[in-house]
C-alpha cells in the first residue's frame, strides 16, 4: 500500500510514546522505559494522538488503513525494533 503513510503514523505514535516512556523510566529505572515502550505506551500514544490529531485518520482511511491495521502495524514495528535492544539491554545488566 503506502510504506511513508505506516511510518509517519509510526512516528507520530512513537513520539509520544517516547515522551510517555522515557519520563516513567527516568522516574522508577531504565527497565521500565523498554516495558513501557514496547507494550503499555504504545497505547498511551494512541490515545494522545487520538486527542491531537483525530482529524488525520480520514486521510488512513482514504489510503485503506483502518485504526485496528495501524495500532497492529505500529505494535509490531515496535517490538521489532525494540526487542534486540531490550536483549542487549538485559545481557549487559546481567554480566
Amino acid at each position: 500500500m503506502y510504506p511513508k503513510a505506516i511510518w509517519k503514523y509510526f512516528l507520530d505514535i512513537n513520539f509520544f510514546n517516547l515522551v510517555f516512556s522515557l519520563t516513567i523510566g527516568f522516574v522508577l529505572d531504565f527497565f521500565w522505559f523498554f516495558i513501557l515502550f514496547c507494550s503499555f505506551g504504545i497505547l498511551i500514544g494512541f490515545l494522545v494522538y487520538n486527542l491531537f490529531k483525530k482529524h488525520e485518520y480520514y486521510t488512513y482511511y482514504n489510503l485503506g488503513y483502518t485504526k485496528s491495521v495501524l495500532i497492529k502495524k505500529v505494535w509490531t514495528l515496535n517490538f521489532l525494533i525494540s526487542a534486540p535492544f531490550f536483549l542487549i539491554y538485559i545481557l549487559i545488566v546481567k554480566t
